[in-house]
């Protein structure tokens, strides 16, 4: 199963070739901007006489073929210059395309020309601020008649006529979005030289719900946020083991320059001691030196003492 995104972008391609496929029943169709051909093919389908797809790149118009080759012609030309002769086509279809040219008004020009007296275009453009009123008065200029709807997207694609959508109409079916809805709707118009033919409003679903995929969602969900609340557990698990680690370190720095004051202090006390008794070394080696100086001087007094002596007697 896709993404849900990629689920409302299916139906909302789907919404505008099935709407204009209503037009298209027996007729001459091109489709410019076929992209991939998918859309290309459900025209096909939809019981035309012959329809053709135009896209400006050659590799473009090669995967459509791949695509919708055996029910279309696919053609690689400019949009601002088809590549078709004047009135060659009933219904002209034109979606996802306006957002990817820069001269518009030439674009309408070209798809005026190549459509019959009696021929309809269908187009899309984005509901900006100023382009659809913008557009729409493009439109007017060239065609007699012009009808707008509104597509709305979100899990499923709505197409409605946009006076349904006015205030004080009472229509079947009320639409109706969330304020905060991210997709803004697409304005489609019908354009006609003579009249606009009538198109039913539809909805398409971007895909069957299925109460399987949404549990298995909110499983999904569910696990990694406990994921991520196990590993804001050990991260918070880690802060706290490194703030008892550097608890710890500043205790023994605080040990450390203790020991290292003590052991300073008993150094210049062992040192003091060192020198006092240096001192008095110092002192007793010279008291012994002194007796040893004073006892050589009495033994020379008694040596001579006794010679003299032993000279007398004799």
């Amino acid at each position: 199963m896709g993404s849900v995104s990629g689920r409302v972008l299916e139906s909302e391609q789907l919404a505008r070739y099935r709407w204009a496929a209503q037009a298209a029943s027996g007729k001459e169709v091109l489709d410019a901007g076929c992209e991939a051909g998918l859309g290309t093919r459900i025209l096909a389908e939809a019981g035309v006489e012959r329809v053709t797809g135009v896209e400006p790149l050659e590799e473009t118009v090669a995967e459509a073929l791949r695509q919708a080759g055996d029910v279309a012609q696919l053609v690689a030309g400019d949009f601002a210059a088809l590549p078709f002769a004047p009135s060659s086509f009933d219904v002209a279809v034109c979606f996802d395309v306006v957002e990817r040219v820069e001269q518009v008004a030439q674009l309408l020009d070209e798809f005026h020309r190549v459509l019959r007296e009696d021929g309809i275009l269908l187009i899309s453009f984005p509901a900006r601020p100023g382009s659809p009123e913008d557009l729409e008065s493009e439109l007017r200029s060239r065609f007699s008649a012009v009808a707008l709807s509104r597509q709305h997207s979100g899990l499923a694609s709505a197409i409605v006529a946009e006076d349904l959508t006015e205030a004080g109409t009472a229509p079947s079916a009320r639409l109706t979005a969330s304020p905060d809805a991210g997709q803004a709707p697409m304005t489609l118009a019908v354009a006609g030289k003579r009249e606009t033919p009538d198109l039913e409003d539809l909805v398409v679903l971007a895909e069957a719900f299925e109460i399987q995929w949404w549990e298995d969602e909110v499983t999904r969900a569910r696990r990694e946020a406990d994921e991520a609340l196990r590993r804001v557990e050990e991260a918070r698990g880690r802060e706290e083991h490194a703030a008892s680690e550097r608890q710890l370190i500043a205790r023994s720095l605080i040990e450390a320059e203790q020991l290292t004051a003590h052991a300073q202090a008993r150094s210049l006390s062992l040192q003091e001691e060192i020198d006092r008794r240096g001192e008095q070394t110092f002192t007793r080696e010279a008291a012994i030196a002194a007796l040893r100086r004073a006892a050589s001087r009495r033994a020379a007094a008694v040596g001579r003492a006794a010679k003299t002596l032993l000279g007398a007697r004799r």
